[in-house]
């Protein structure tokens, strides 16, 4: 593989799926916020840069360039499972208190009404009847 392809597949990694402007860009403003070279304006990150790579217009990529590339994709992978974790814990938690919920109705609708209230409540009444999100 190319160090162009290389470039071209860890931008993909850094900004995730999407339309290839949409791609570009989130890339382009992942690796400038990570990478602002301020001091060294020859070494800011462009769009343009990133769409000579992505269209196969520049055949090459400097050892600095792929390192912040490498650095970026690391992170971006790891903000995604994250977020991948935090989706899945708070789904069993909803269908925890949803099954917590459904077993005070059984037991004991009356004795239990306010705790049942409460708990439809977390989850903004989701599951509530004539909800149409939760039919």
């Amino acid at each position: 593989m190319s160090d162009v392809l290389l470039a071209r597949s860890l931008v993909q990694d850094i900004a995730g799926s999407g339309r290839v402007n949409e791609v570009l860009y989130a890339a382009y403003k992942k690796l400038q916020k990570m990478f602002p070279h301020d001091d060294e304006p020859h070494k800011k990150w462009t769009e343009s840069r990133l769409k000579s790579w992505w269209y196969r217009e520049s055949e090459n990529v400097m050892h600095w360039q792929m390192c912040e590339l490498y650095k970026a994709a690391a992170k971006a992978k790891e903000e995604r499972a994250l977020l991948l974790a935090a989706r899945r814990e708070h789904a069993e938690f909803v269908a925890k208190t949803a099954r917590l919920r459904s077993l005070l109705e059984l037991s004991d609708e009356a004795f239990h009404r306010d705790e049942i209230e409460r708990l439809g409540r977390v989850f903004r009444g989701v599951d509530m009847p004539g909800n149409p999100q939760g039919e």
